[in-house]
Order: C-alpha cells, then structure tokens, then sequence
C-alpha cells in the first residue's frame, strides 16, 4: 500500500510539472485545463500499469500489456480531461495534441519504469536462486561433515563398549549386563536422533545420558556427572551433535588423563535471549589455546550455518582447573 501511494504522489507531481511546463510554452487552454488533462492522463496510465505490473502475467506478455495501457491510459486521460473541464473537440485539434503528448511522455516514462521493474525483479530473482543454491549446497556439506562425524564416533565407541562388555562377561556378569544396558538405550537414543528431521534438547539430554552411564561403567568411580536443566527446557528444539562432542572432549581430555578421574556437569538456562548450554568438567584442562579441534570448528560451522552470528561457542580453560564450554542458541530461531 505504501508503494502504491508513493507511486500515485510521484505520478501527481510529475503531472503537475507536466502542466506548468505546457502552459509556461503557451500550449493548451491555461494552467487549470493543462492541469486537469495532465493529471487525468497522468493518473489513468499509472493505475493501468500498476494493474499490469501486479497482474500474473508471462514477461511477453506483461509487455504487450503495459504497451495497450499506455495508449488506452492516453485516450481514456483525454476523455476525462474533456469531461471535466468541459472544452469538447476543438478546430485545431489542441486538446488532441495534448493528449498525445502527454500520452507520448508519460508512455516513455511508464516504459523505463516498467523495463527497469522488470530487470530488477530478474535480477533479484536470479540472486535469490543463486543464494538459496548457496544455503543448500552449505546444508548438504554440514549434513556429510554431521555424518562423517558420526561415522568417525559411533564405531570406535561401539568396538571399545562390546570389547568391554566380552571382557566383563566372564569376571563380572552383572556389570557387563549393566554395560550392555547402557549401550543399547544409546544405541537406541542415536538411531532415532540421525533418523529425524528435528529433535529436542530432552532427546540430547536421553542420548548423553546412556552416553555417560556407559563410560561410568568403564572409568568406574573416577567418573561422576550431573545435569542441572530446568524441566520446561527440555522439549525446546535442539539439533543434533551439538552437545555430544563437547562431552566427548570433557572425558577425553580433561577426565580421563586426570589420574583420579573427576565430574562432569551440563547446566541449561535463558540468558540474555539465548538458550545457554555450558558443558564443564574439573578434569586436567589444557595448556594451549581452547577451541581450535576439529569438532569444535564442526560445530561452529553448523552454528552459523543454522543460526547465524547470533549463536556462538565459547571454551574456557585452566591448566589444571578444567574446561568450561557455552553454546549460546537465540531463541526466536528455529534449528
């Protein structure tokens, strides 16, 4: 709407420029009559040309169009203007000639406006074609970066659980059932994450879960964990593989290096518009510069790609002290 009265203004004050400059050359019956003739064609060609540019036409077409309003926009202008100022057909043909005119001047006007319209909308679609083959392309590559890390995870964690699991079968059966357990609930947590198209932050939560009770089996005393997540939380979308490989780092690098092991806590709140998820350990922490890994760069890849720079990661360490890591989602987007 707002275009539509811009363009009608614009149309009213060319036509008045139009009408001061006939009647500055002496052309016509006076500023009034070349005024209303002005702004009767002016008027007509804009609104039959606004009706062609909005109507759902083939480019040929819509072409051929905007030409017959040009010229019915002329004629039915006339018609108006002697309508209302009441000069009928002259001798000399004068208001015909103005008509013509006009017609003739604002026919051009109406075609640079249409042909540039026309290319700008081409180009607009052509760069939200390209762009929308840019986020898709993007989306395929984070998809198989997704699954290679899967792939890269799922089977060496499998072989060492089963190899545990054979180990304990015979020194200790009820451990090795528990472990056996633990393993399919992740197994089963994890088919059903890859296989959805979504999932919420209580799935992540689940899979972690059956995640830790198995390396609990494992590392034994020296492996404690918590999760301190408000219950209203747990069904906000989340996606997958985000928080897993911030545990995996946690043991890996901080707990299981730490000769008597140590604790693990994954906290979840509302921060500063964000959904704030901070996975921290107390384990051996690390002497060089955090966040430079391959899954860390994997998930700050998939951040941008799905967020944008609204959302980030952040680790911070301590030699000695642990490793602390916040994933900041907004909470207007949806993954």
């Amino acid at each position: 709407m707002t275009k539509l009265f811009a363009t009608l203004a614009g149309t009213i004050v060319f036509s008045t420029l139009i009408a001061g400059f006939l009647s500055a050359i002496g052309f016509g019956g006076g500023f009034a009559i070349n005024l209303v003739f002005s702004q009767c064609i002016g008027l007509s060609i804009a609104m039959l040309l606004l009706a062609v540019l909005h109507a759902n036409l083939p480019p040929l077409l819509r072409g051929l169009a905007a030409a017959a309003g040009i010229v019915v926009g002329a004629a039915l202008g006339g018609f108006l203007g002697r309508l209302l100022t009441g000069v009928g057909r002259s001798a000399d043909g004068v208001h015909e000639a103005q008509s013509l005119l006009l017609g003739l001047v604002f026919g051009a006007i109406a075609a640079g406006f249409f042909w540039l319209r026309e290319r700008n909308s081409s180009l607009r679609r052509d760069l939200q074609a390209r762009e929308l083959a840019r986020l898709e392309a993007e989306k395929q590559a984070l998809a198989a970066r997704l699954r290679l890390l899967q792939a890269q995870i799922e089977p060496h964690f499998l072989f060492n659980s089963l190899a545990n699991v054979a180990a304990l079968i015979d020194v200790d059966p009820g451990r090795a059932g528990s472990l056996l357990d633990a393993l399919i609930r992740y197994l089963r947590s994890s088919l059903q994450r890859t296989r959805a198209e979504g999932g919420s932050l209580g799935d992540e939560v689940t899979l972690l879960k059956a995640y830790l009770d198995i390396l609990k089996i494992r590392m034994g005393d020296r492996l404690d964990y918590a999760f301190k997540i408000p219950p209203h939380l747990l069904g906000r979308e989340f996606p997958p593989m985000l928080l897993q490989p911030l545990v995996e780092n946690a043991i890996r690098h901080g707990l299981e290096p730490k000769l008597g092991g140590g604790f693990l806590q994954v906290d979840a709140a509302v921060a500063d518009g964000c959904l704030r998820i901070s996975v921290a350990d107390d384990g051996v922490g690390i002497a060089e510069a955090p966040g430079e890994g391959v899954g860390l760069s994997n998930i700050r890849a998939r951040l941008l790609a799905l967020y944008g720079p609204a959302a980030r990661l952040e680790v911070a360490a301590k030699v000695g002290a642990g490793v602390t890591a916040t994933l900041d989602l907004p909470l207007e987007a949806a993954p």
